[in-house]
């Protein structure tokens, strides 16, 4: 069971969340995508690329660095403070990112209003957790998958035109399945204590489903 807990908080490692939205998002079946692919249809690697880059790439790097500056003493980054400059170098990539995004969005006739909305989510996500850290160690893993899941199911709430009503429900189930699974492998684990994950999952899912529903962003 250790090893499958481990297993799975690597896999739902939160660096890893931004592309499981994109992936998620853009195999929905909805008019924002229909249009987005006819106006230009070779976008979808060149937008998968640059989150690889800005969104996973660069953030490991930086972990790396720090890890071998003794900046952080751990690549799984248990202790509190030290989760502080990962962060803020997180959310310098992710900011850069969604102004990107925005551009890029504004170019293609506003067809990205939904997953912009997402990304603004996410940063603002990852600044209130950059704030919280500063007193307390809650669980960036719990946060991250809840934040997911409410920024999805937001999604499908604004663009209300979705084909495959199967799709969405089997997606919606598996969202809250991987909510669950985590905050117990994060509590198996002993890396968070039942508060901070319950914290988490709340503080996660509530700002990304209310910034995504809403469709708040600068």
């Amino acid at each position: 069971m250790r090893q499958f807990s481990l297993f799975i908080s690597i896999l739902s490692h939160p660096i890893f969340i931004l592309i499981y939205s994109f992936l998620i998002y853009f195999k929905m079946d909805n008019f924002y995508n229909q249009m987005l692919f006819i106006a230009a249809p070779n976008v979808y690697w060149l937008l998968l690329s640059f989150l690889l880059m800005m969104g996973v790439l660069f953030p490991l790097l930086t972990i790396y660095i720090m890890h071998k500056n003794n900046i952080i003493s751990s690549y799984s980054i248990p202790n509190q403070k030290e989760r502080i400059p990962v962060l803020f170098f997180v959310i310098i990539y992710y900011a850069m990112t969604y102004y990107i995004f925005r551009h890029w969005n504004e170019t293609l006739l506003n067809v990205l209003n939904p997953y912009v909305s997402f990304l603004f989510g996410g940063l603002v996500l990852l600044a209130g957790l950059l704030f919280i850290t500063f007193w307390w160690k809650i669980s960036l893993h719990s946060s991250s998958i809840a934040g997911l899941c409410g920024g999805i199911m937001a999604e499908i709430l604004v663009i209300n035109d979705l084909n495959n009503i199967y799709q969405i429900m089997l997606l919606n189930t598996l969202l809250l399945i991987s909510v669950g699974l985590v905050s117990f492998t994060r509590l198996y684990l002993k890396a968070h204590n039942f508060s901070q994950v319950l914290c988490g999952v709340v503080f996660g899912f509530s700002l990304m489903f209310t910034v995504v529903y809403f469709q708040l962003k600068i």
